[in-house]
């Protein structure tokens, strides 16, 4: 392969944090063995709020793989998306399958299908949803808080967030052209704040938003190889949906869905996709 070519293939990027425990590190690093991703790429681990480099290294020595070694210094805790952004800058005109610290994957060539359905203007995601947390207050979702915090929560994140159906891709597995993602407008410095990166997912100026009024299309692919439109979604059997029989990936969130009852199950399918 000439150098050339080498710049074409895909990144894959996964995100090693220190708080959230090795273990979550090693279960990607099992699954991304056993799952073969049926496209030639390059693994990128990030290792990301780690005090020291003596540190990283006994991360590594879980690690048999061939990877860049990519050590975010950044001190505050920016989350995920903090750091995709920097790594982005790093990696110009390159395109990356950004994964998040719990999601490992699920099925095998879950790579050759995101590459199976890429083209510019284009974000591919795992999973989506039409979700809105500002509806979701309002419609008093949320129990364990009284009505009277729940209209005010609502109505506050209701000037950051549309209402349902308020369709975006999850950003704890995404594939995106780097130049794509930096292009996108974000104070940075309110990344610090866990809600500021829940806006940057599926707030009013989401990633999702500003891709979609550029002409860009939102796109869910599936392990049967299938690419659903962003109408479409609810049809993809992914994302709280039926048993998630085609997720690409499971995350905290997919696994918490699949060990829920029955009837929470139709509560969060009806929360995040209306009565499908």
């Amino acid at each position: 392969m000439t150098s050339d070519e080498n710049k074409l293939k895909p990144i894959v990027v996964y995100l090693a944090c220190k708080p959230l425990g090795i273990g979550k590190f090693q279960n990607f690093i099992k699954n991304y063995k056993y799952f073969d991703s049926g496209q030639d790429h390059d693994l990128l681990i990030c290792f990301k709020q780690f005090d020291n480099y003596d540190e990283v290294n006994l991360w590594k020595k879980e690690i048999s793989l061939k990877f860049i070694d990519y050590h975010d210094k950044f001190i505050e805790n920016d989350y995920d998306i903090g750091s995709y952004l920097r790594i982005a800058k790093s990696y110009p005109k390159r395109n990356i399958l950004f994964i998040g610290t719990h999601t490992i994957p699920n099925k095998k060539n879950w790579l050759k299908i995101f590459v199976n359905h890429y083209s510019s203007k284009r974000l591919l995601g795992a999973t989506g949803s039409w979700a809105s947390l500002a509806s979701q207050l309002l419609n008093f979702e949320y129990s364990q808080h009284t009505i009277f915090q729940q209209i005010r929560w609502g109505l506050i994140h209701f000037f950051k967030v549309k209402l349902f159906p308020n369709p975006h891709i999850r950003t704890t597995g995404f594939f995106i052209n780097t130049d794509d993602l930096i292009s996108i407008k974000v104070n940075t410095s309110k990344l610090v704040k866990k809600i500021e990166t829940n806006y940057f997912e599926a707030g009013r100026n989401s990633l999702s938003n500003q891709l979609v009024k550029k002409g860009y299309e939102l796109i869910i692919v599936n392990s049967d190889n299938e690419a659903f439109k962003m109408n479409e979604w609810n049809k993809s059997k992914t994302f709280f949906l039926n048993n998630q029989e085609k997720l690409i990936f499971t995350d905290n969130k997919t696994n918490e869905y699949s060990k829920a009852s029955d009837d929470t199950k139709k509560t969060m399918t009806k929360s995040h996709w209306g009565r499908n």
